[in-house]
């Protein structure tokens, strides 16, 4: 079936207000007035609630937190959504917007988001992963309360792919500004200090006893943080402040398909993201005065930028890290941080990187060590995270039309893969049944060891990947279309429901006990509904767009439109799209070829 494309668009997207909630305050100015004096939110906390040793993060003002939630009349609201609601009502003092015209959309970018209501359950409850005892945790249920309480008619997006999610939630709204899907999108990051990730993270260990330290010879890790960050973009100048514009020109994600935890130790992931966004952004190299870096401080993870930013010809160009101010926020990071390199364009100042000494990364790099005044016009903002996932954006004061135009064209669907009820149907004709399998393990590892295609790795994957992986293993078995691609030009885009919930009972588990204390890294890694993709990637050698939404029901319309817009806008020539879902015993996926007409 083909659908062709619609007429060809390219509005401006200006960006009209901004917050940012973190460790140094409850606004944009608070946050940069503190980070401009080189103070850190960074502490030593001791709760044994979230973890049973002392642990450094940058944790917001609890008690100012509680303050703001009453007196705005939150208490009904899980602290993840009144924390969103909070940072989405401070940027809206900056602007006549109305939220609930029918033009506005809402994107919710977070890693984990109420993941911490799992705290509160009682370890029966977790083991029997019973669904309407867990809806608080799911993702699309806590961004549809928000745009209810703001009044919004549409129904929220919601990214999650691991520590890129904020950067590529950022360039995904200004994409639909870009077609004229919408006039306005709000797009917030948030995530939250629990049990659940400093557990996680500390079994990796990659949290540094000390506060974080990007880019230095003497790093070791990094710093959790929390908070939420706001930007509302819109394609409607009226609605931009008045005197100096901000525009989102352009930006891309790639993935390195190298490992699901570890990054691709050449950069070429990165510096993929960082060439395509570019590229849409119509901006030469030499016109970024900095670039803001994903900085970490974990060993491969600023070696891997310092190598991506030499095969991209920019290691000269200054550049920083801000999570020695505010710690790693992980799916907010890339909202609040680029909510914070436009209020340093805006004031003409360089950021120093805070917590760096001497350069300790394998290529040269321009890190900046003091609070610099310079005329300041475009900076580079990238991310990078978990299952490979590489995204970049450009941002600017100065309008520039993209360099490559849109092409013309729409999208033909061909080929499809099912699976549900311990059977696989490949383009509606059953490929594989196994009704005497017991649960969705046994039925997933059967159905796997009858493509007799071994891989050993296949069986340490949580059954979210399992399944995923399974129905592209049946899809391309029976239509392999990858080959005369380049694994640049493939697309995958991905939805689910429960999103990794299924795994984090799983890892939730593990920590329930105070005297039985024992998280995994080997689950917590799992933990992420964009693994899946991760896993896929790895196998298929794909490093194109590679996207994961969280959505209460199947919105394959979406995914359709979606797939054209990459395929006008981009390198894309091929897009693998769908829903995978699993919880519990309950279970279904489905993914279809989308390719170019």
């Amino acid at each position: 079936m083909g659908i062709p494309a619609p007429a060809l668009t390219n509005h401006k997207v200006f960006v009209a207000a901004d917050n940012i909630i973190s460790a140094l305050g409850f606004s944009t100015a608070e946050t940069m007035d503190a980070i401009w004096r080189g103070e850190t939110g960074i502490k030593r906390i001791h709760d044994p609630a979230i973890y049973p040793e002392p642990f450094l993060a940058g944790s917001l003002d609890r008690q100012r937190f509680r303050q703001l939630c009453g007196q705005h009349g939150l208490a009904q609201y899980a602290p993840f959504e009144a924390l969103v609601i909070l940072s989405i009502r401070e940027a809206l003092q900056q602007t006549v917007l109305n939220l609930s015209d029918e033009k506005v959309l809402f994107i919710l970018s977070s890693t984990k988001g109420n993941i911490g209501f799992l705290h509160t359950l009682c370890r029966a409850t977790l083991e029997r992963k019973h669904p309407a005892s867990v809806q608080q945790a799911l993702l699309w249920r806590s961004a549809q309360r928000v745009a209810g309480y703001f009044g919004m008619k549409n129904t929220p997006l919601v990214v999650s792919n691991a520590c890129v999610s904020g950067v590529a939630a950022v360039e995904l709204g200004a994409r639909l500004l870009r077609e004229g899907w919408y006039e306005t999108v709000v797009i917030t990051g948030a995530d939250e200090i629990t049990a659940f990730t400093v557990s996680g993270f500390q079994a990796f260990k990659s949290v540094s006893p000390e506060p974080c330290k990007p880019y230095d010879r003497q790093r070791d890790g990094l710093s959790i943080g929390e908070g939420a960050g706001t930007l509302v973009l819109t394609r409607r100048e009226e609605y931009a402040p008045a005197g100096r514009k901000i525009y989102i020109l352009g930006g891309a994600t790639a993935n390195d398909a190298n490992h699901i935890s570890g990054p691709s130790r050449s950069g070429d992931g990165l510096h993929y993201a960082i060439e395509n966004a570019l590229a849409q952004a119509g901006v030469r190299k030499g016109a970024l005065d900095f670039i803001n870096l994903h900085g970490t401080a974990t060993i491969f993870n600023d070696e891997m930028e310092s190598k991506a930013l030499a095969l991209s010809a920019l290691s000269g160009v200054p550049a920083n890290s801000l999570k020695g101010f505010l710690g790693h926020t992980l799916g907010a990071s890339g909202v609040i941080e680029t909510v914070a390199c436009m209020a340093s364009l805006k004031q003409n100042r360089l950021v120093a990187t805070k917590g760096f000494s001497a350069l300790g990364v394998p290529e040269p790099m321009n890190i900046i060590t003091g609070n610099t005044e310079k005329e300041l016009h475009t900076f580079l903002k990238t991310a990078s995270g978990f299952g490979g996932f590489n995204s970049a954006i450009v941002v600017s004061d100065t309008y520039v039309a993209p360099r490559r135009q849109q092409t013309a064209g729409g999208i033909r669907l061909s080929h499809t893969c099912r699976i549900a009820g311990n059977k696989i149907w490949v383009n509606g004709t059953v490929a594989f049944e196994a009704p005497e399998a017991g649960t969705v393990a046994d039925f997933l590892k059967a159905a796997f060891k009858n493509l007799h295609a071994p891989n050993m790795k296949f069986y340490k994957m949580d059954n979210l990947c399992k399944l995923g992986y399974v129905a592209m293993e049946y899809l391309l078995l029976h239509h392999n279309v990858l080959p005369p691609y380049d694994g640049r030009e493939i697309a995958l885009l991905f939805s689910s429901a429960a999103a990794s919930l299924d795994t984090d009972i799983d890892h939730q588990l593990t920590i329930c006990n105070g005297s039985d204390y024992f998280p995994s890294p080997a689950v917590f890694v799992y933990t992420l509904p964009n693994i899946v993709l991760g896993e896929i990637c790895i196998k298929q050698k794909i490093q194109g767009e590679t996207a994961c939404f969280i959505s209460g029901t199947p919105d394959r319309d979406f995914l359709h439109r979606y797939a054209g817009l990459l395929f006008r806008t981009t390198g894309t020539e091929l897009v693998i799209a769908g829903r995978v879902d699993c919880l519990g015993e309950t279970y279904e996926a489905e993914i279809q070829l989308i390719e170019r007409i």
